[in-house]
């Protein structure tokens, strides 16, 4: 039996953190058939780091008293909404479906997350690829999920982007068949700009 429960009315946002492995709107993960956008964050900040984690436990705390799971029992390693990482790090996972079904059609359709500049006060592109070390906020749905007493947690639903610092992530052409490498490739669309929305706040 799959119990999912909304944990808050309005989405929250998280702290500032550095991007990793994001995979968002030009990228998503393809795992068994479910493809997810992902975007995880990390705190050198340790005090940053403590209220994101002390946000994520109150959720799990809340979602196990919630009466909707009556009589349901939780994991011990229930999932949280972060994982330790390399030297004790805590890392931070925002995640949504890619793709949706429209309801007028029932073609399937790829979604966008709304993702805003916080600099130049605009929408970045779709085709804007957010790189690790990017500065990034995530408007997120905390939600909890009850499937078994072994699968149960919470997970942070991604809904929205705000950049504060952007390192575009630009794969390069692999050229080492040739016998070299490219250093520095300039792509002539980087000029112009993809969006002349301003964010909606």
């Amino acid at each position: 039996m799959n119990l999912n429960v909304s944990l808050s009315e309005k989405p929250m946002i998280s702290l500032p953190g550095k991007a990793q492995w994001v995979k968002v709107n030009t990228r998503y993960d393809d795992y068994e058939g479910k493809r997810k956008y992902t975007i995880t964050l990390k705190y050198e900040n340790k005090e940053d780091e403590a209220k994101m984690k002390a946000i994520c436990d109150r959720l799990l705390a809340e979602a196990k008293v919630n009466p909707k799971f009556e009589g349901k029992k939780w994991s011990a390693d229930a999932t949280t909404g972060y994982k330790e990482g390399e030297n004790g790090a805590l890392l931070f996972t925002f995640k949504t479906n890619a793709f949706y079904i429209d309801k007028k059609t029932g073609e399937e359709k790829q979604k966008f997350i709304k993702v805003g500049d916080s600099h130049t006060k605009r929408m970045l592109g779709n085709n804007v690829a957010i790189g690790d070390g990017s500065i990034v906020r995530a408007m997120f749905s905390p939600g909890a999920y009850w499937s078994s007493t072994r699968a149960n947690g919470i997970n942070l639903y991604l809904n929205m982007l705000a950049v504060d610092k952007l390192v575009e992530f630009k794969p390069k052409a692999d050229f080492s068949a040739f016998g070299f490498e490219i250093e520095d490739e300039e792509n002539p669309m980087d000029a112009f700009d993809a969006s002349d929305e301003e964010i909606p706040i």
